[in-house]
């Protein structure tokens, strides 16, 4: 079975390609069931990932005693096969037809086949933490998982909720996104022989910010999308039909003037058309919803590059530098 390849946004960064081309080895090794239609679910979706996730595990690790080392490698592949099971079974609960800009497992395979492919990355990224053989990292990846069960069931409360604010969709964000994020940059800390506590509590800070930030870039330009998408016969606002509503929704539906004219629209759920979808788009972008995201993506993006430049490596903080910079222009 052949091993994927990395993303060409990755050359430019040299010192990462053989290591991350090891946690690509790592990740292909640990999950081949020998039932072909699992198997090749699996790969459809691996050969489209980017690798963020193991990438800053790497980067971190420069913050150990033994940058890029084999248990960083590992924890890594564990962290990928976590995020892949994560996709794997959002698609399911929310029906996505797309994934990476691919069929999904679940629409393309069913959701049974979708349901085992999942579960058998879990036990994936299990071997990969055993191998890695750090009890700190179990702790961790353990935190981690009920946090993203948590935000999973903070977004199934507030779906459909026309009365959910941004708080709450914060708490779901920090549990969804921000978890694995987090869960990241605190591998890269604890890979080598010795860490600090207050280190890894400051990174695991940054990893959350940097996880936040990265969600809020994508509810920006996802909705920001629609009416591109429409015109060029795209399927749009799925999460909208899906009664899922991000941070533009919620900042319209905070505010009177605008939310009496865009609730009635929500509230035809996967019975509103494109039009409606469009006047939706329309009524909320006039609105002081996209100047307040747009302003508080300012002020996380300003955190998390003072958190940068706190860090005590000047070669990481270039690094984080280069790539926050490619992933909040979605140069990837």
């Amino acid at each position: 079975m052949s091993t994927p390849t990395l993303p060409k946004f990755w050359e430019d960064f040299p010192e990462l390609s053989a290591p991350l081309q090891a946690v690509l080895e790592d990740m292909s090794a640990s999950w081949h069931i020998g039932f072909e239609e699992i198997d090749t679910a699996i790969r459809s979706q691996l050969n489209a990932g980017k690798l963020i996730r193991p990438a800053l595990t790497l980067l971190f690790s420069r913050l150990s005693d033994n940058p890029y080392n084999a248990k960083a490698i590992s924890l890594g592949a564990s962290l990928e096969l976590l995020h892949l099971a994560t996709l794997i079974h959002d698609d399911i609960i929310d029906e996505s037809k797309l994934r990476r800009g691919h069929e999904s497992i679940q629409s393309q395979f069913g959701k049974d086949t979708a349901v085992y492919a999942g579960d058998y990355l879990l036990t994936g990224m299990f071997s990969l933490l055993e191998r890695a053989d750090k009890p700190a990292a179990n702790k961790l990846a353990l935190k981690a998982l009920q946090e993203i069960l948590f935000g999973e069931l903070v977004q199934k409360q507030n779906r459909y909720n026309l009365s959910a604010d941004f708080n709450s969709y914060l708490t779901q964000i920090k549990g969804k996104t921000a978890a694995l994020f987090r869960l990241s940059v605190s591998f890269g800390v604890i890979s080598g022989d010795n860490y600090s506590e207050p280190l890894l509590e400051t990174v695991s800070h940054l990893g959350e910010n940097i996880g936040v930030t990265f969600q809020l870039l994508d509810d920006y330009l996802d909705f920001e999308s629609i009416t591109q998408d429409l015109s060029l016969g795209k399927p749009v606002g799925q999460d909208i039909r899906n009664g899922i509503y991000t941070a533009p929704i919620l900042f319209a539906l905070a505010d009177p003037v605008i939310s009496d004219k865009i609730i009635p629209l929500l509230a035809k759920r996967d019975d509103i058309s494109d039009i409606e979808m469009m006047t939706l788009h329309t009524l909320i972008t006039e609105s002081n919803a996209m100047v307040k995201l747009s302003d508080l993506l300012t002020n996380y993006t300003e955190s998390l590059k003072h958190m940068i430049q706190s860090l005590p490596d000047e070669g990481i903080r270039l690094q984080l530098e280069q790539l926050s910079g490619i992933l909040l222009n979605r140069k990837y």
